[in-house]
């Protein structure tokens, strides 16, 4: 059976490389999750794509992320905020559906593009904020009620965006960070929101026949890449800053998203 991987996997002329990469961008999101309070998916699912094709990405990332998921969320537990993630889970499930009704037309050079597209736009917008372009925005952020539509019209493109890249973060966060939240109510927010997300996957990922079992032989194989990362995201939080942390982690994302948008267009 991992004779049989292997040789599937050699046909992708990278074989060497593959392990490498997969382990970091499997520890970059449990290195993120455990310390920083914030998945790293949209710069770990850009770095495997580099290595394995989209579909298969996708396929390897969910256990994976699931399993950091109940981590997480047993660690926020008490911090659960039932009246916001439910409009926010709605949305998410409606930009699912979405990603999931139109998927089979997707093929992998558009997959690529569309990731390579949403690295580009989360790091930008990273940075926009970082620069204080949005501060007028910033400063009006507890006047706003977590609305039903600006729930799921946030959440919903937070759906779409994770179903098809691990890149739900940023509109996730647009709609939380206007409702001025404590911040451990925040991350406690992102991480029931996306366990929910991401166990709702699931019956999707099997109809379109994206899990198989060359993926879920492949997350076995990086499941020990996920403690060793959340100790190391644990150690990270007491020696490096958020902001460091994150301001590189988006440089990164917005060099592979280039590269991405390269491949798609070869």
């Amino acid at each position: 059976m991992f004779h049989e991987l292997y040789k599937n996997l050699e046909s992708i002329n990278q074989v060497e490389i593959l392990i490498p990469i997969t382990i970091l961008a499997v520890m970059l999101v449990s290195i993120s999750k455990s310390g920083f309070g914030g998945g790293l998916g949209g710069l770990g699912f850009p770095l495997m794509v580099l290595v394995l094709p989209p579909k298969l990405a996708l396929a390897v990332f969910l256990p994976l992320t699931l399993l950091t998921d109940i981590w997480v969320v047993y660690v926020w537990r008490k911090f659960f905020l039932f009246q916001i993630i439910w409009m926010m889970a709605l949305g998410g499930i409606i930009g699912q559906i979405i990603c999931w009704i139109f998927f089979d037309y997707l093929d992998d050079k558009t997959i690529l593009l569309l990731i390579g597209l949403m690295a580009l736009i989360t790091s930008a917008k990273y940075f926009i904020v970082k620069l204080d372009i949005l501060k007028k925005t910033n400063s009006n952020l507890k006047k706003l009620k977590p609305t039903l539509f600006r729930a799921i019209f946030w959440c919903s493109l937070s759906g779409f965006a994770s179903f098809i890249a691990w890149a739900g973060s940023i509109p996730a966060q647009i709609f939380l960070l206007r409702l001025g939240v404590d911040r451990k109510n925040f991350v406690a927010a992102m991480s029931f929101y996306f366990f929910f997300i991401n166990f709702s996957k699931i019956p999707f990922f099997l109809d379109l026949k994206i899990i198989n079992q060359q993926s879920l032989i492949l997350s076995f194989i990086l499941i020990p890449v996920l403690p060793l990362g959340i100790f190391i995201g644990k150690w990270l939080n007491l020696k490096l800053s958020d902001n460091l942390f994150y301001k590189i982690s988006h440089i990164a994302l917005f060099l592979c998203g280039i590269n991405l948008i390269l491949k798609s267009i070869n």
